[in-house]
């Protein structure tokens, strides 16, 4: 009887498969690297033989393994040579032998990604001056969106312009590239965005009572509004 354990490179605390034994009785194999080794150790002697060499796929899904031993393996059945190569899925039962009698055979699985984990792999570098209002210059506070330019404005700001436009003009202009706004609505996506922003600088932030201040001006309530539904007070 041979029992398996694993070593290799470029390892991290994330067990993304395990190699399940046949016997209920011996326990799985953890496999946290890219590129890991799969050594037996003979239960009558201490000694080691790497057997197989997993490398995970760039799809993270599934793997190719590597047959290290002199002798063949088997692989869903069918015979691997020495230092052949052969793609396996969850699911696939891996045997350190040519035949399963006499030795543990072990069934690949891929461990299922975590939500948690997933928001590693999303991450937004926004630089700090494409986050400012065109109207004061300074980092956004309530952010809001005009289309269909897209450009991004303070609520406050943008309110006392449009306030301004309405009482001046039949239409209202974008205050940074002038095309005509139809509509507007607070950016809410943006708006995380703001605050990730000011918590990483904080010399970026107005004092509570600028934003008072701007917040008084605030009109724009809703996530979209045609120019012509809006109300002011």
């Amino acid at each position: 009887m041979e029992i398996g354990q694993s070593s290799g490179s470029k390892s991290s605390d994330e067990v993304w498969a395990k190699l399940v034994p046949s016997d209920s009785s011996y326990a799985s194999i953890e496999i946290s690297s890219d590129d890991a080794i799969v050594c037996s150790q003979i239960s009558s002697t201490s000694d080691k033989l790497e057997w197989c060499q997993i490398m995970r796929s760039s799809d993270r899904c599934s793997a190719t393994i590597r047959n290290k031993r002199t002798k063949v393996i088997l692989i869903d059945g069918a015979i691997l040579e020495s230092d052949d190569v052969v793609a396996v899925n969850c699911g696939s039962e891996i045997v350190p032998a040519a035949t399963r009698e006499g030795y543990l055979s072990y069934k690949f699985e891929v461990m299922p990604v975590q939500e948690q984990h997933s928001e590693k792999y999303l991450k937004i570098s926004l630089d700090p001056e494409h986050t400012k209002c065109g109207i004061c210059l300074n980092v956004w506070h309530d952010v809001v969106t005009v289309a269909p330019c897209l450009h991004n404005f303070c609520n406050g700001c943008f309110s006392e312009w449009l306030k301004r436009c309405q009482e001046k003009h039949s239409s209202v202009l974008c205050p940074h590239c002038r095309a005509a706004v139809h509509f507007v609505g607070r950016n809410h996506f943006l708006h995380g965005i703001e605050e990730d922003i000011l918590l990483a600088d904080a010399s970026l932030r107005r004092t509570a009572e600028e934003l008072a201040v701007l917040d008084s001006y605030a009109s724009i309530k809703s996530s979209l509004f045609a120019l012509r539904h809006l109300h002011l007070d």
